[in-house]
């Protein structure tokens, strides 16, 4: 199991980071609700194993600790006066859950790297208003949550109302001001707070259930794939997921494994090339998923790190990947010249080492222009490499255009 974490460390951290914590926050939460509200039983070591439980969720990420906290303050202050009352037990563990949590979520709070962050000027979002885009991107799933509370209210099942007003959309509402006042309330930072809603569904759903008859269970139904229109927004996503992004993943994994183990330490590797065909409104800063041409990409690196490579670049499988490694040391603007129109290409700002692609189909229409100082003589070695292949003995002369 280990090994299968750190294997696919580098495409969990999105999950570790929300989907996971996540996951913990609800079970933590469900906990302390069951105890305080529900009357349900717990033991004293369970009881010690909650609260430290609570100070790790709360420490875990800065969205968890605005949404169980703010989910907590209610529940302390709606329960307060009634534990108050009982044994001073209850009242040492409610207060030690609040505090426990209370101190994670300030440590996570004033991290160095939330603290570096918050110094920045954050326009992801621009204005308080358009951080509740998140509540609208949702419509659907808060339709089906109303229409559920209306039903339930109609069974007369008011107490549960209330706590689910209190409990789940008052904490909603109080976690979303820090952001909205930040101005940075991205999607990902929306799952707890889907959780939270999706909750109040579940909860009813019981409920409504209970009162049909075996003969209109065909309303269930009904309801079901209802609920699953409403998710119908995800199936475009999952479509481009299944068609381009995983025959990406598994053509990508088989080249990274095959030069791991022909032992090469420099290598090239596919592009992704359907950037237009996937949806990128449900995906959060998507070019930073995929490998770039230049190692500089954070998704480069940290694949370089996990195979144990210098470095991986990704081109298309009809380019032509050059380097031209140089003893020049400073440096210098490189035209990419096209011979055939002279049309300058590009400009490539290097110093000991150049570095370009160009189509397959053109090479030797393409060279570097360089007319300020005589670069043939200070090139020390020439690559020229596409997926999977590489160009034995070069010619140097298609390279380099010096006319002067």
């Amino acid at each position: 199991m280990v090994k299968c974490l750190v294997k696919n460390l580098h495409g969990l951290a999105g999950s570790l980071n929300y989907l996971w914590t996540t996951t913990a926050l609800m079970a933590y939460l469900y906990t302390v609700y069951g105890y305080f509200v529900e009357n349900q039983d717990l033991k004293v070591w369970q009881k010690i194993l909650v609260s430290l439980c609570g100070f790790l969720v709360g420490f875990s990420h800065e969205v968890m600790a605005f949404v169980g906290g703010a989910f907590l303050g209610v529940l302390f202050l709606g329960n307060i006066r009634k534990v108050w009352k009982s044994s001073k037990w209850d009242t040492l563990f409610l207060i030690g859950t609040v505090v426990l949590f209370a101190l994670g979520a300030i440590l996570t709070i004033i991290a160095p790297g939330n603290l570096a962050r918050s110094m920045v000027d954050v326009t992801e979002n621009k204005s308080a208003l358009a951080c509740l885009g998140n509540y609208k991107d949702i419509k659907w799933q808060l339709v089906i949550i109303v229409v559920s509370m209306i039903w339930v209210g109609f069974l007369k099942q008011k107490e549960l109302l209330k706590k689910e007003i209190i409990y789940f959309i008052l904490p909603c509402i109080i976690a979303t001001i820090p952001f909205s006042i930040m101005g940075y309330f991205t999607p990902r930072c929306f799952v707890p707070y889907e959780a939270l809603l999706i909750s109040i569904v579940s909860a009813n759903s019981q409920i409504i259930a209970s009162h049909f008859s075996e003969r209109k269970k065909g309303y269930l139904l009904i309801c079901g794939i209802l609920t699953i229109i409403a998710f119908s927004r995800m199936l475009p996503t999952t479509y481009s997921d299944i068609r381009y992004i995983l025959p990406y993943k598994i053509k990508l994994t088989k080249q990274l494994e095959q030069a791991r183990e022909n032992g090469e330490k420099d290598v090239i590797v596919s592009k992704f090339l359907f950037m237009d065909k996937i949806r990128r409104e449900d995906l959060i800063n998507v070019d930073n998923f995929f490998l770039e041409t230049s190692t500089a990409s954070v998704v480069n690196t940290y694949l370089s790190l996990y195979y144990k490579f210098d470095r991986i670049r990704a081109i298309s499988d009809a380019d032509y990947f050059i380097e031209i490694d140089t003893d020049i040391v400073q440096n210098v603007d490189y035209g990419i010249l096209n011979k055939d129109t002279l049309e300058l290409i590009s400009i490539v700002s290097a110093s000991d080492k150049i570095c370009f692609t160009i189509p397959k189909e053109q090479f030797g229409k393409y060279v570097v222009d360089c007319r300020d100082k005589d670069l043939r003589s200070h090139v020390k070695n020439v690559r020229i490499r596409a997926v999977g292949e590489e160009m034995p003995n070069p010619d140097l002369e298609m390279l380099i255009n010096q006319e002067r």
